[in-house]
């Protein structure tokens, strides 16, 4: 199955090449090869900051992690004269191709703006190459734990969660058992994959 951040940034680069026809197919996936000049201008998008866990379902299985993920939006151009007002253009394009954007496969996500910087321009006798990043915040949710309780089986409800180590008190049960065996109705104990007939 293919990564979130994989599908996430496949997503931003097809987003942002139907929002900013004027860039064609100049809008890149993690790119690390160096943009030639014919390529200019151009955006490269990447996920290469550490991604962050938010969240997590305390069922313990068959549960969810909420992530958070920094998309780099990078702007790059050159120009004779005025590069900064060309970055801001470009940016201003991003901005506005991704500010009500509905991301798919992440339905319940945003792209929240977190900031913009630009980097030292590289002058290059009078060609100014520079580049300005926007780094966008992207919480998703993604499986956690995706098997069955190895030792309950349930009505299939999280709250019985109780009667593995690292588990919560399933109702009706006393509050010390955390993390101890707590059976409660329609609750059987598995014991080397067989039921315990033990009460």
């Amino acid at each position: 199955m293919t990564h979130p951040r994989t599908q996430l940034r496949a997503a931003f680069v097809t987003q942002l090449r139907e929002a900013i026809p004027s860039l064609g197919q100049q809008v890149y996936s993690g790119r690390l090869m160096p943009i030639e000049e014919p390529e200019l201008p151009a955006i490269v998008v990447h996920t290469r900051e550490p991604e962050q866990i938010v969240d997590r379902s305390t069922s313990g299985f068959d549960g969810f992690e909420r992530r958070r993920c920094i998309v780099s939006v990078i702007c790059v151009a050159q120009s004779y004269d005025d590069l900064d007002e060309n970055l801001d253009t470009m940016a201003q394009q991003v901005e506005a191709a991704l500010q009500a954007w509905i991301i798919p496969g992440f339905e319940s996500a945003d792209a929240m703006l977190m900031d913009t910087s630009s980097e030292p321009p590289d002058v290059d006798g009078s060609l100014t190459t520079n580049a300005t990043t926007l780094r966008y915040a992207v919480e998703y949710n993604t499986p956690y734990r995706t098997c069955s309780n190895p030792y309950v089986i349930s009505d299939g409800s999280l709250e019985q969660s109780g009667a593995y180590p690292g588990g919560q008190v399933t109702p009706g049960c006393p509050a010390d058992s955390i993390g101890t065996v707590c059976p409660t109705g329609g609750a059987t104990i598995i014991v080397n994959g067989t039921p315990d007939p033990t009460p």
